[in-house]
């Protein structure tokens, strides 16, 4: 094959994104339903605080790691789209371009010697 072609193939890695956020949203969804320890839970009003303080926070992270997944998954995809229509423009253009037969350049060495050059006069 002659030519420009470029084939995207980052489908398959833009839906691996969406589904790792959505695998995040599983395990967020999961933390969630234990973040109220009680004293009797975990032995001491202080323990239960700190477990409580560190299960909010990892409800926290898994929440912008999901919705960071889906994002990037999205942009991926978005990029793919758009290359593809790009490469689409760029093909139609390189195909437009006459090949062989007598060329429209013109010689044009007698043009630029006519121009006096702007560091002649250092």
């Amino acid at each position: 094959m002659d030519g420009y072609q470029v084939k995207a193939g980052l489908t398959g890695p833009a839906l691996q994104l969406d589904d790792a956020g959505t695998d995040m949203d599983g395990i967020r969804s999961a933390v969630k339903v234990r973040t109220r320890y009680s004293y009797g839970d975990v032995g001491g009003e202080d323990a239960a605080s700190a477990l409580n303080a560190f299960v909010e926070a990892w409800e926290a992270e898994a929440k912008l790691l999901a919705s960071a997944l889906h994002q990037l998954g999205s942009k991926v995809q978005l990029a793919k789209t758009t290359y593809r229509g790009t490469d689409g423009l760029v093909k139609q253009g390189a195909d437009g371009v006459p090949v062989g037969g007598t060329s429209g350049l013109t010689d044009t060495s007698s043009a630029r010697s006519a121009r006096t050059s702007v560091l002649s006069s250092y």
